[in-house]
């Protein structure tokens, strides 16, 4: 199980090292004006509804299932099947009514040119939804092989196109290279995927000639039925994100800053939490002592990296986003916008962060029904607490950004409440264990209390990232602490 850590956090360390430096590109050429609003707005708006039915729900379920079927070949292909054609009703759907779309988020703010550049977006954004499901379902699958080297090679290899493409608009400047990069990358994703592994390619495409539709129907059916918790309670995650972007398109600016201040805080979970919590979904087993003790000591690992990091990028939040944005044509005002946000999602990152890993913990258990409970829960009361701020006019950034960490925290008080599996307690009951948890709290009170007595803010930096780095190293010594186990 731990070289398997090793290779997914390395290819997707370097995956996103290279999205942020996409990020930068696009920082440096556009800053936050309302080309780069546009194009992030397409980007939520094509991704979203993808995420409800190709993101997480489909990897939670999907594996499980393939692992109980002894006629693996066939469920893959029906499940591709009934998936890619999902993929291709979203796909048409966006072409047709791409104008209507864009009229609901953009306010009267955004020109009639602004508008129409939108919709263009929408529309390239639209033909590449196609082969980006293609590549999450073959992915899906290696996975559920513990093959798990392709996850980071996809985003490594999506993002070096995406930057080539971005490049190409300082020699070429035509805004519409910005969506058309996600087509070509997926397209290129889906070639070199199918070059690669030709075997499964070509067996998959028999078993579709010889597709029963009545067996193809009866599998699709069992198959929703088992997903279909899941989906509920992902159409309301991704409901929450349109809600968000709609507030944020009230101020110009704000979808692109908004982007800016996630890619800080959701980067440490791409990078560290998800790879975790897939091993952990695909290795999981209850009865086996050796499986669940290192599940649990990931678990304590991500509850340790999530709030040293929340802390770490709260408090340096300013030298952070100069670090990694401040040239070109992101100017001061740029800066405020993202500050304006990020000091709320630095706090709300340690919640969604520990809620990535224990939602997997869930799947694995079956437990999908009682998780959607407390996500819908949670998102409803979230939804309460959004319009009622929007109705007494508070600013729109402290509405989304309070709500975020609402939403957040009180799925993670939940899932804890009412999880089996997974136990802090269990952890620290060990030597090791309750050493780790005492150097993770000195450092906590190191990271906040060093920050009044160090008056400059590079020296706070460096000294921050040390005493990061230091509990780095120490939570992860303890997982591998009888590496052997697994």
């Amino acid at each position: 199980m731990f070289k398997n850590i090793k290779k997914l956090l390395f290819t997707n360390f370097i995956g996103k090292i290279l999205g942020f430096v996409r990020e930068v590109l696009l920082a440096f050429i556009f800053g936050t004006n309302s080309i780069i609003d546009a194009f992030k707005l397409c980007n939520s708006l094509v991704l979203t509804p993808l995420n409800l039915f190709v993101g997480n729900s489909l990897q939670q379920i999907y594996i499980p299932m393939y692992n109980t079927k002894n006629n693996k070949v066939k469920f893959v292909t029906h499940v591709s099947l009934l998936i890619m054609l999902l993929s291709l009703i979203l796909c048409f759907s966006t072409l047709i009514f791409s104008k209507e779309i864009i009229n609901l988020f953009l306010s009267n703010g955004y020109s009639h040119e602004q508008k129409m550049i939108a919709s263009n977006f929408l529309k390239i954004f639209a033909l590449g939804i196609p082969f980006y499901v293609y590549n999450w379902i073959f992915i899906y699958t290696l996975n559920a092989q513990k093959n798990f080297k392709e996850n980071g090679l996809n985003v490594l290899n999506f993002n070096l196109v995406l930057i080539a493409v971005t490049s190409i608009y300082f020699f070429f400047k035509n805004i519409y290279l910005l969506p058309l990069s996600f087509c070509i990358a997926n397209f290129i994703i889906v070639l070199q995927l199918t070059l690669k592994y030709k075997k499964e390619f070509f067996r998959a495409i028999t078993a579709i000639t010889d597709i029963n539709v009545k067996q193809f129907v009866f599998e699709s059916k069992t198959f929703l039925i088992r997903w279909s918790p899941l989906l509920i309670y992902t159409l309301f995650m991704q409901t929450y994100i349109l809600v968000e972007r709609w507030l944020l398109s009230k101020d110009m600016g704000l979808i692109a800053a908004s982007e800016y201040a996630k890619i800080i805080t959701e980067t440490p979970v791409f990078l560290i939490t998800l790879p975790l919590a897939t091993i952990g979904l695909t290795y999981f087993d209850k009865n086996n002592a050796s499986v669940f003790r290192k599940i649990n000591k990931m678990f304590l690992f991500v509850c340790v990296a999530s709030l040293s990091l929340g802390i770490f990028i709260h408090a340096n939040q300013e030298m952070i986003i100069k670090i990694l944005f401040m040239r070109g044509n992101f100017d001061i005002n740029s800066l405020n916008l993202v500050v304006s946000l990020l000091q709320y999602y630095s706090i709300g990152f340690c919640f969604y962060s520990i809620n990535t890993f224990m939602f997997r913990i869930y799947n694995a258990e079956m437990r999908n029904k009682e998780l959607s409970i407390i996500v819908i829960g949670a998102h409803i009361i979230t939804f309460f607490l959004l319009f009622t701020l929007y109705f007494f006019k508070i600013k729109v950034d402290e509405i989304v950004g309070i709500s975020y960490i609402i939403v957040n925290l009180l799925q993670t008080i939940a899932l804890k409440v009412r999880s089996q599996s997974l136990s802090i307690r269990y952890c620290v009951s060990s030597f090791q264990g309750k050493l780790t948890v005492v150097i993770a709290c000195v450092i906590f009170a190191l990271l906040i209390g060093s920050k009044q007595y160090i008056s400059s803010s590079i020296l706070y930096f460096f000294t921050s990232s040390i005493l990061l780095v230091l509990i780095f190293g120490v939570s992860l010594n303890y997982i591998r602490k009888n590496e052997g186990e697994i």
